[in-house]
């Protein structure tokens, strides 16, 4: 693996930057608090050399404002100015920090990476990333606001060629913090950390740590929070038919825990794409996912079937890794972790190295969230997984435009898996109007990175706002809008002192609370008994200070807990399009909203006639005139209603077209075509006819005119107008009828004495009737093709009509003679002269007989009547140069006649 310093952590850190402003309106049941604080704890484990090259460890820090903070660790301290939406990062010397193996089974002092945010100063985003040769390892650091008393570890399996420990460490942020160490309920280790930052590794090389529960004494540290970072310092992950001696593929897995209180009963597992960048299949072996569980008696559901019930600590992984994206459902809490495969192992050609991801559940789902994802180094496949609700579908957007590819899940959810490179961008905005569970990955040359990208956690004590009648949560405020202040404690307070920055504090004696169980565990909520109304936008923040009986097991003295939120104005809902148009003429709106600080991120358009759109510049017709009332709003992330912006549109009467349908004539084939068309509120300036006859004419006048066809027929003649104002009208379809008929009953024919042939005349029209005179010699005299037999020489007129009353008559002359005339060679070479063997006037004669042989005899060919004569072949080839004999019996009472014939080339 080759490591990506900057660009990894810039993928993860970058897309921090929009979870710290784009959270938007969750269900009061939904998240607490986000991955932004004041007050930071970090680690930098132990760790297997690749190259012989010793790993670094980085912190990185962004937000969404300036702020200023401290981060320090043993003796080493460095102050950092943070500048909103840019990471800064700080190099941690490694000698004051990481935690050698020998070093594991002892409390280090002070060894924890400390980030503390500098009182007064706005929250920020930390993150860790280690970093040497061919290793690499990276997580989201949690404040401590964020952080519990009990913790699940996530390890793997290490294999011996792996050189992998599993690691789990414990950090205080407390003083006199006592952490139990437990396998299946049974304590194993205590762990007695005396100061803030005091450090704990454990590392084991014998087995498989996942499910090794971490919990604080009850009796001395119950309200002592903690954090907890596992993994492992090097492995592969193979699957049953990849031999883990023989792979290659190995990296660290480094990851910190989430506490119990952000646990969920409810995941989606999709699987890291199968598609690489161009199109090819590739790990396709799919990945490996482990469900813990946290209580005793936990029922696992996966897509409806229940597979599996767990006891507290114990987890289900499948016996291969999964290629089905799957719905993770239990009846207690659990977590769930996915892990990449060892690039040898993963199935197919491509690139990719192990990973592990801690996913969040669909309980703390987001609508909106920053990504950034880069190509630098040796990443170059970027994806980014989305489980949704189905209904929320259409409403997800990328960069404020709708994206195709979603699959169905089952009925409820669906998936999608995007890959990111072909966007031409490396930023990703993600939004949509339901709550949605995304994690972003991508995969180069035995290189890998993955992570959640919703961060909401819980917490056990927290401030929040709340609006509309206190059923929604929100992380921000809007002008001119009402809001409450909900405060959330694990236990009951005899004495809240609400502190509203320059108001005078408001003291309540034993509020009342309503008691509320998230995750099996009873909080209390309790409000501020004055709602806020903010007449301008900026940073606003609330202080309480909760005061306990003293018997309570946490807290005996006061409790200081504030939330600093921001207030935005709503953007302003503005757009521009011509004031009139035309019935079914295309107008474009153009998007002239503003923003007011977030970008705009969702477009509700109404076009007044039933219809509407999301785009942000989008195009709509109307069919029917009249004036329509478009109106605009507007979304940028906040959770604030933008205005209504209307504007009317007058969609100006349509032209008709209308034209008189000419009536045909006997005569000719030409008809007078005259335009009663109507410009409505228009001068009608241009006439488009389609005749149906492969014509298409354009004019600019509407006086009559004359067209010709081609023949007689049915011709749907089509009218388009178009009036002063470029109005355009339906097109006018009418049928005209063409019915002049044609005639041609053909040339002269010649016949032999007792023969005759069937007349076959060319005719044309609607309902004719025929007659043929005179009759003498005619098998019928009123039919269009009678056989014709005449003893002398006849000349035969036929006289049609038609069911419009058209007549025309034409003639031809059979002549009679008394002998064929048999030719004794032909030329058959292609050149369309003397082709074949015509014996004259023998086709009268339907009964004769003609036969060709060679000189020996052999029969060449034979015919009953010679409608089709001999053409010098013999089985499909053609016969050489020479003479060949025939008979001919024509019957009528003549004479066999027989001779030769020479074929001439």
């Amino acid at each position: 693996m080759i490591p990506f310093y900057n660009a990894y952590v810039r993928i993860i850190i970058s897309s921090l930057l929009g979870l710290l402003g784009c959270f938007v309106v969750q269900n009061a049941q939904g998240q607490s608090i986000s991955n932004e604080g004041t007050d930071f704890y970090a680690v930098f484990p132990t760790h297997v050399p690749a190259q012989q090259q010793l790993a670094n460890y980085t912190i990185f820090i962004t937000g969404k404002q300036n702020s200023t903070a401290t981060v320090s660790v043993g003796n080493f301290s460095q102050r950092v100015s943070v500048t909103a939406n840019v990471v800064t990062p700080v190099n941690i010397p490694r000698n004051a920090a990481y935690i050698s193996d020998f070093e594991a089974g002892t409390v280090l002092s002070n060894r924890a990476i400390h980030v503390v945010v500098d009182v007064g100063q706005p929250k920020v985003v930390v993150y860790g990333h280690i970093f040497a040769g061919a290793r690499s390892a990276a997580s989201l650091i949690l404040p401590k606001e964020a952080m519990g008393q009990q913790y699940f570890s996530f390890n793997y399996v290490n294999y011996p060629n792996g050189g992998g420990d599993n690691f789990i460490i414990v950090v205080a942020t407390e003083d006199n913090t006592k952490v139990f160490m437990r396998r299946s309920g049974s304590t194993i280790l205590t762990i007695n950390l005396q100061k803030a930052g005091d450090v704990y590794e454990y590392l084991s090389n014998s087995g498989d740590l996942t499910g090794m529960e971490l919990v604080a004494d009850p009796a001395t540290s119950s309200c002592k929070r903690f954090a907890v970072f596992s993994g492992v310092t090097n492995v592969l992950i193979n699957t049953n038919t990849c031999d883990p001696q023989n792979i290659q593929g190995s990296d660290p897995l480094y990851q910190q825990n989430y506490p119990v209180e952000s646990w969920g009963t409810t995941y989606g597992f999709v699987p890291f794409s199968s598609v690489s960048v161009s199109g090819a299949a590739t790990r396709t072996a799919g990945s490996y996912y482990r469900i813990l569980a946290k209580d005793n008696g936990t029922q696992v559901t996966i897509n409806g079937t229940t597979v599996i019930n767990l006891n507290s600590g114990q987890y289900y992984q499948p016996l291969s890794p999964s290629t089905t994206p799957s719905l993770i459902v239990s009846n207690k809490p659990i977590a769930v972790a996915q892990y990449a495969l060892s690039q040898t192992c993963q199935g197919g050609p491509g690139v990719g190295d192990p990973d592990m991801v801690i996913l969040n559940p669909i309980e703390y789902n987001i609508k909106n969230i920053t990504v950034y994802s880069s190509s630098e180094e040796n990443i170059s496949e970027q994806y980014i997984n989305i489980l949704m609700k189905t209904s929320g579908v259409p409403s997800f957007k990328i960069n404020g435009s709708a994206v195709g590819g979603f699959k169905a899940l089952n009925s409820t959810y669906s998936y999608l898996q995007l890959n990111v490179n072909k966007f031409g961008t490396q930023n990703f905005v993600l939004s949509a109007d339901e709550g949605f569970n995304a994690i972003a990955y991508g995969f180069g040359d035995h290189e890998s990175y993955a992570y959640s990208a919703g961060t909401n956690l819980a917490s056990s004590q927290f401030i929040t706002a709340v609006k509309n009648n206190r059923t929604e949560e929100v992380t921000n405020a809007c002008t001119k809008e009402n809001f409450e202040f909900k405060l959330v404690l694990p236990d009951i307070a005899n004495q809240l002192n609400w502190q509203f920055e320059s108001e005078p504090p408001i003291i309540e004696n034993n509020p009342s609370f309503t008691a509320v169980t998230r995750n099996g565990k009873t909080l209390y909520e309790y409000f501020y008994p004055k709602p806020q109304i903010f007449q301008t936008p900026g940073q606003r923040s609330i202080k309480v200070l909760a005061s306990f009986p003293s018997a309570n097991t946490c807290y005996s003295t006061e409790q200081e807990i504030n939330l600093v939120f921001d207030v935005y104005d709503p953007p302003e809902a503005k757009f521009t399009a011509p004031t009139s148009t035309c019935p079914l003429t295309a107008v474009k709106f153009t998007d002239q909203s503003v923003s007011n600080g977030k970008p705009i991120t969702k477009w509700i358009w109404d076009f007044g006639d039933g219809t509407f759109s999301s785009d942000q510049n989008p195009e709509h017709s109307y069919s029917v005139s009249g004036a329509y009332n478009v109106k605009l709003s507007v979304d940028n992330g906040t959770g604030c209603a933008s205005n209504v912006f209307m504007q009317s549109i007058n969609v100006r009467p349509q032209p008709v077209a209308s034209f008189t349908a000419p009536i045909g004539n006997c005569d000719n084939y030409s008809l007078i075509f005259t335009n009663n068309s109507d410009g409505s509120d228009g001068t009608l300036v241009r006439w488009i006819w389609d005749f149906d006859d492969e014509t298409v004419i354009e004019r600019t006048s509407g006086e009559p005119f004359e067209h010709a066809f081609p023949g007689y027929g049915t011709y749907n003649v089509k009218l388009t107008v178009i009036n002063s104002n470029g109005c355009e009208s339906k097109p006018l379809i009418s049928t005209v009828e063409v019915f002049a008929p044609s005639l041609e009953v053909g040339a002269d024919r010649t016949i032999l004495v007792g023969g005759g042939i069937t007349l076959d005349p060319a005719v044309k029209g609607n309902g004719i009737t025929y007659k043929w005179s005179p009759s003498i010699g005619l098998s019928a005299d009123n039919i269009k093709n009678p056989f014709a037999s005449p003893t002398t020489d006849t000349k035969y007129v036929l006289t049609i009509t038609t069911q419009e009353g058209c007549q025309l008559t034409d003639e031809l002359t059979i002549k009679v003679v008394e002998n064929f005339v048999v030719p004794n060679t032909f030329t058959p070479n292609g050149d369309g002269v003397n082709d074949v063997w015509n014996i004259l006037y023998l086709d009268s004669y339907a009964d004769a007989e003609v036969a060709i042989f060679n000189r020996y005899g052999e029969q060449l060919f034979r015919s009953v009547g010679y409608a089709n004569p001999w053409d010098g072949t013999y089985r499909g080839g053609s016969l050489p140069v020479g003479t060949y004999y025939y008979l001919i019996r024509p019957g009528h009472g003549l004479r066999l006649f027989s001779g030769s014939v020479t074929i001439i080339r």
